[in-house]
């Protein structure tokens, strides 16, 4: 039931459904309809867009899927209805508010689900660094939970969950913290020295 004194019980009746036919004149529904109308118009004239084209949001849909992305996690970081995002995906949705279409194109690639499947390419290329730095796979196992008596890790090379992606990301930040401080520290170092050479030519 639709509760009178509203524009929705104006345009279709206090019953369920969507029939104009049915619309109530009462005096609150009366007053509801016009306080509408006139807000409506006065944002209208500020700019406000009520729907707009969703290519845009449509096509980042299509490129959060390729990426692994599913209607689920896009719902869940953007607030936005499963059914609107599949509806907009499928093209059956051609306008949505703007507000709808900034917050799907603000989700980005960090919100996979631990689930999902993504690419092992740049995992590889971590743990392949953290080998290189003297780190066996044996310990590598071990270190990303594996109880085994004999850990090797057990990752695919080409599509891996989320969660195992994290997992290798967490570990090689953990492990190539000092490295990478090192790193920063010479190059800082080297970068001075040339000031200082540059500096020095320039004073001669």
């Amino acid at each position: 039931m639709r509760e009178h004194g509203t524009n929705a019980c104006y345009r279709f009746g206090p019953e369920p459904g969507n029939d104009w036919r049915k619309g109530c004149r009462c005096r609150p529904c009366i007053t509801a309809a016009v306080t509408y109308t006139k807000q409506w118009e006065r944002r209208r004239a500020k700019g406000w867009r009520p729907y707009v084209d969703n290519t845009e949001a449509r096509e980042h849909l299509h490129w959060l899927t390729s990426q692994g992305i599913g209607e689920r996690a896009v719902a869940q970081a953007s607030g936005v209805s499963r059914s609107v995002i599949r509806n907009m995906i499928t093209g059956d949705l051609l306008k949505s508010r703007p507000e709808t279409i900034e917050r799907i194109l603000a989700v980005g690639t960090h919100v996979r689900l631990p689930g999902a499947l993504v690419d092992a390419t740049r995992t590889w290329e971590l743990l392949n660094e953290l080998i290189a730095q003297g780190h066996s796979q044996t310990s590598l196992a071990r270190l990303l939970g594996s109880t085994a008596k004999r850990p090797t890790l057990q990752i695919k090379r080409d599509r891996i969950e989320q969660k195992t992606a994290d997992k290798v990301q967490a570990l090689y930040d953990r492990l190539m913290a000092p490295v990478i401080a090192h790193r920063m520290r010479s190059a800082e170092q080297r970068a001075h020295y040339r000031a200082l050479e540059r500096e020095r030519r320039e004073a001669s």
